[in-house]
């Protein structure tokens, strides 16, 4: 099976599989920097010893955390395209220590959410409130928001699992403010990308996680290790 062949074979069976956007984008890349590096045309040619080489090599630039990422990308390929599973046994994870969650306190969260530009708000209060992964946040349709039941609706997000989660009433009432400023399409998403030629009808998350970092650099607690996702902590953590 040629390159071409066998990455088109992957993407099939990813977006086949349901896998998450971001996953697919991540997994597709990696395998085509694998190819790329050993100038690859036939990927028979691939096997057990070639991969852990080229994991080896990315040692010297990639965290450990990024290598697992490439190392289950690898393992999914053999699997659903060469069709010769991979065990952990074969092709381990690397081992490493985790790095110290980043949970805000209470003051800092005061901090945070002490902001005029109402959508920031409900950018941060979906993270603190609900625990929503940035790329959650892009995706919220207004149809998600039952404030009926006071309850939030997630579909399809990491490893395609949807829930709902409790609506809390700061969320509900800063939500409204964002409904008269912003007058999202009730058909819609409630965070419409801003850009009218986009590929997505919603924000970029990447457009999210850049508004964040900008707002938080202002903070006495700033680390450039914070991130959106430490909103979700701090919500798991209460």
């Amino acid at each position: 099976m040629n390159k071409d062949e066998a990455l088109n074979k992957f993407a099939f069976m990813m977006e086949y599989r349901n896998l998450a956007e971001k996953t697919i984008y991540q997994y597709f890349y990696y395998l085509s920097k694998m190819f790329d590096f050993y100038q690859l045309e036939d990927v028979s040619n691939l096997d057990v010893k070639t991969v852990q080489n080229y994991v080896v090599y990315l040692k010297r630039t990639y965290s450990p955390s990024s290598l697992n990422a490439v190392i289950s990308a690898i393992r999914y390929f053999f699997d659903v395209v060469l069709e010769i599973p991979l065990s952990r046994r074969q092709f381990p994870n690397i081992l490493y220590d985790p790095v110290e969650i980043n949970i805000f306190t209470d003051e800092q969260i005061h901090l945070l959410l002490d902001t005029n530009d109402v959508r920031l708000r409900v950018f941060l209060l979906l993270g603190l409130d609900a625990g929503f992964r940035v790329g959650e946040v892009a995706r919220l349709r207004v149809k998600d928001i039952d404030s009926k039941n006071m309850l939030l609706s997630i579909h399809k997000s990491k490893r395609g699992k949807s829930r709902k989660v409790p609506l809390s009433d700061a969320l509900l009432k800063t939500l409204r403010e964002y409904w008269i400023v912003y007058k999202p399409d009730k058909n819609g998403f409630l965070f419409p990308s801003i850009h009218s030629d986009a590929k997505s009808l919603h924000l970029n998350q990447n457009y999210i996680n850049n508004i964040f970092k900008v707002h938080i650099k202002q903070f006495y607690f700033y680390s450039p290790c914070l991130r959106f996702h430490n909103l979700r902590d701090t919500y798991a953590w209460h």
